[in-house]
């Protein structure tokens, strides 16, 4: 294997599920995840504001660990080829923690959406792109459970709700951005290639992961199917959140609008 090859595997690694420490973090985050939804559900008025507030404290330091554990290790090389917090799941872990404090409804939408999508698929199919050091292994699952169990929170909650065809405008905004970043991968190892291959949001390769939605196909083909799956799970997710937790102002509306739209 050269050297290159070599680099590349140290960074991506797929955790599969023959490995034991699979099941543990999967099981773990799973219990993490229902045990904060209720302790929320329980507090009151001030208890509540104060217990999200504390929360947006920790998701922000939680973000800032993969670029400390870069900083203080000396066997750790920063990379902005990989380093930077551009993931679609970087950012949705960044705007969570921050809308702890803001509570807009924007943002809740985006990452409610979104962070579900790359959360969930994160934790069954777990690929590390910055490699599984103990420190970025729980962090992995700590940011990824957050970024699924934080926006049921502020619906559970503090009555967040989708807005109407939120799906839509929420697939939009996600093709631009991925296609942004896809413009910005082809910058730097075009620019600025470097060992490791920029691959944010895989719009670079496709992920190495045992995945459905992940097809075996080149470059820029193996994206459409993504797409496909994006639309097919923003409508799923759509469907919970409005089944759990469905708007009021649509009590009037038909079946298919209150679930929909």
């Amino acid at each position: 294997m050269s050297e290159p090859e070599s680099i590349q595997q140290a960074y991506d690694v797929v955790i599969r599920m023959d490995e034991s420490r699979y099941w543990y973090f999967l099981v773990g985050s799973v219990l993490a995840g229902f045990v904060m939804v209720q302790a929320f559900q329980k507090l009151k008025d001030t208890s509540k504001e104060r217990a999200l507030w504390n929360l947006g404290v920790f998701m922000v330091f939680a973000n800032l660990v993969p670029t400390f554990y870069g900083l203080l290790n000396p066997n750790v090389d920063l990379s902005i080829h990989r380093n930077l917090p551009v993931h679609l799941c970087g950012i949705n872990g960044w705007l969570i923690a921050l809308n702890c404090f803001w509570k807009n409804q924007k943002v809740f939408t985006f990452s409610a959406f979104l962070g579900t999508i790359g959360g969930l698929h994160a934790l069954l199919t777990p690929q590390l792109t910055i490699g599984d050091a103990p420190v970025i292994l729980v962090h992995y699952y700590v940011n990824h459970t957050a970024i699924v169990v934080i926006p049921i929170i502020m619906a559970r909650a503090y009555g967040f709700r989708f807005p109407k065809w939120g799906w839509i405008w929420t697939y939009v905004a996600a093709a631009l951005l991925s296609t942004s970043v896809g413009a910005f991968n082809w910058y730097l190892n075009t620019y600025h290639p470097a060992d490791i291959s920029a691959n944010y949001m895989y719009m670079w390769e496709a992920p190495k992961v045992d995945n459905p939605f992940v097809q075996d196909m080149a470059w820029p083909w193996y994206i459409l199917p993504l797409h496909a799956a994006l639309v097919f799970h923003l409508l799923v997710i759509n469907f919970f959140y409005r089944w759990v937790t469905p708007i009021e102002a649509l009590a009037g509306k038909s079946w298919w609008v209150r679930r929909l739209g």
